[in-house]
């Protein structure tokens, strides 16, 4: 669904949105609920499940490439006390993820983005990825975001996020096109600089308008909720154009209850 479109294009996708009669699903570091996170199984999985774009979490190794994880320590998910950015990319990849209570059928280690991309590229699906490293707020570096996704072909099916609007704004400088948008914490009403917001829920709660708003400046909405479940008929009410959730296939079945 989301591949055939252009995520750059603000009207194809509330169209496809409207179509489609529910909001979209994000698979929030995979299924992590269920699967050790921001792991190839964890992504292969959400797919399976139904989500119709991967969010994920872009940090540099040592020499200058991208690695799929959430933390720049890598304690909580491999046990090894080591920052990221310390490492090689050969050193990073072929450490183990070892979450207790999510579990793989085999063996996972920290993946790169371009493993990412190759997944996707064979999939229905489109990428959320949210900027870690705080060296993409300087232009050299987001470049080689750009880049590694340009060499994919995957500029079109992928919507670049982060809490560091700084971030935003280098890759907006080296390119242009590509949709970018804040998490927000804090937001009362978005405004037009941004093609997407990614505002935590109680923002919509407290304002009801904020979809409405959002859509008249041409601006996509996907609320940070990473147990959407309970409150899916008042997103799906509001009109948000995609949810974030840690358990995909849950969502997947309260979008359904929920007449979407």
């Amino acid at each position: 669904m989301l591949a055939d479109l252009d995520l750059r294009q603000f009207t194809e996708v509330r169209e496809a949105r409207l179509a489609h009669g529910a909001p979209f699903v994000i698979a929030h570091r995979g299924s992590s609920a269920v699967a050790p996170e921001n792991t190839l199984h964890s992504f292969a999985l959400a797919i399976e499940q139904g989500a119709h774009l991967i969010e994920t979490d872009l940090w540099f190794s040592k020499n200058r490439e991208l690695l799929l994880l959430h933390d720049r320590n890598l304690k909580r998910t491999t046990g090894r006390d080591v920052n990221v950015t310390d490492l090689s990319t050969a050193e990073a990849v072929s450490t183990p993820v070892d979450m207790p209570g999510r579990d793989a059928p085999e063996p996972q280690f920290v993946p790169e983005l371009v493993s990412l991309l190759d997944l996707a590229l064979t999939a229905d699906v489109a990428l959320l990825l949210e900027l870690k490293d705080p060296r993409f707020s300087i232009p050299s570096w987001a470049r080689i975001l750009v880049e590694v996704l340009a060499k994919h072909e995957f500029l079109t099916r992928v919507l670049v996020t982060s809490f560091k609007p700084r971030c935003l704004l280098a890759i907006r400088e080296v390119c242009p096109a590509l949709p970018i948008g804040p998490v927000a914490m804090n937001m009362l009403l978005p405004g037009p600089e941004w093609d997407f917001v990614g505002p935590a829920w109680p923002n919509l709660a407290a304002n009801p308008l904020f979809v409405w708003h959002a859509h008249r400046n041409q601006v996509l909405v996907a609320p940070l909720d990473t147990d959407p479940t309970v409150r899916m008929s008042k997103h799906a009410r509001q009109g948000v154009d995609a949810v974030l959730t840690d358990d995909v296939a849950a969502t997947v079945a309260a979008l359904s209850s929920a007449g979407g």
